[in-house]
């Protein structure tokens, strides 16, 4: 399908070279990207002061315990690790089935995401979370498991709102603006399996302050919600890169159990406590460049 004339006008003429760079580089060997991505990576680190700065927040938050020079080494990793995500996702976007199909994503535990997917009465609702592989494995999990549907945010810039979309969808991929909560519902509803994460700060509306790494955050109670309106099975994942660059895991686990509860931070409390064990894993792949302590209970100051 072509694209509308309007995105031809000069203001998008920048963003077009990139997307021509973009398929460039996804010709280039997996090995050969991911050693550029983490050149790049570590050569931008000292040019992110505000991420950099929202980051060394974020980890002194979690990992008090660490000394200043074991964060800031984390913290580089953590960038190097955003540097392989944004190669990850023009791979993801751009690279062909055949080329794609030879980077192994093991899967492990799947058959507790099998069962419920493969189950016509059942729907999958896949609580994830933002570490910095989702693309790539994303891919394949919508390649493998279709129809997959993916509730996200939307971008600003309606070019590359359009073409991020694009990509995701010609590999089967469904993607639902997570502002759209009656097609999240009827999604549910019709027993799709739906890849949701509500790991961000997304403000104060409908939602409450729970603890993550020890600290109340503003924490979506959309989980519970729509557990509760479909009757989806919830079902916890993460998934991470292997540091030698020969793959990728991803780890499926039971569904929760009495899930929604009926108590909201309760649920909410269960999701952090899933989501910490997680990190605690791998924790430079982790997004710890999102504010995710932004929104504070009324009277306490920004820490950022």
């Amino acid at each position: 399908m072509a694209f509308d004339r309007h995105y031809f006008a000069p203001s998008y003429w920048g963003l077009w070279l990139f997307f021509g760079f973009a398929r460039l580089l996804v010709c280039l060997p997996y090995r050969w990207q991911m050693g550029l991505a983490l050149f790049l990576g570590r050569m931008g680190y000292p040019f992110v002061k505000r991420r950099r700065q929202v980051t060394r927040i974020n980890l002194h938050i979690a990992f008090p315990e660490k000394t200043p020079e074991e964060r800031e080494a984390l913290c580089k990793r953590c960038f190097e690790s955003i540097a392989l995500s944004a190669m990850e996702t023009l791979i993801s976007w751009f690279m062909p089935e055949k080329r794609f199909a030879r980077i192994p994503v093991y899967f492990h535990n799947i058959e507790h995401f099998e069962k419920v997917h493969h189950d016509p009465h059942e729907a999958a609702l896949i609580l994830g979370a933002h570490f910095t592989c989702m693309e790539i494995v994303g891919r394949r999990i919508s390649e493998r498991y279709s129809p997959f549907y993916l509730v996200y945010q939307k971008h600003k810039n309606p070019l590359f709102e359009e073409m991020m979309t694009r990509s995701r969808e010609k590999h089967d991929t469904r993607c639902l603006s997570r502002k759209n909560v009656l097609a999240i519902v009827k999604a549910l509803k019709q027993k799709h399996s739906v890849w949701y994460a509500p790991d961000q700060d997304f403000g104060s509306e409908r939602t409450l302050f729970v603890p993550f790494f020890g600290k109340d955050c503003a924490t979506l109670v959309a989980t519970s919600w729509l557990a509760k309106q479909t009757n989806a099975r919830v079902i916890p994942c993460y998934y991470l890169r292997r540091p030698d660059f020969s793959g990728y895991d991803a780890y499926a686990f039971p569904p929760f159990s009495n899930f929604p509860s009926g108590d909201d931070y309760e649920d909410a409390r269960r999701y952090h406590a899933f989501l910490e064990e997680a990190i605690l894993r791998c924790p430079e792949q982790y997004l710890w460049q999102h504010r995710r302590y932004k929104t504070r209970p009324d009277g306490e100051s920004s820490i950022y």
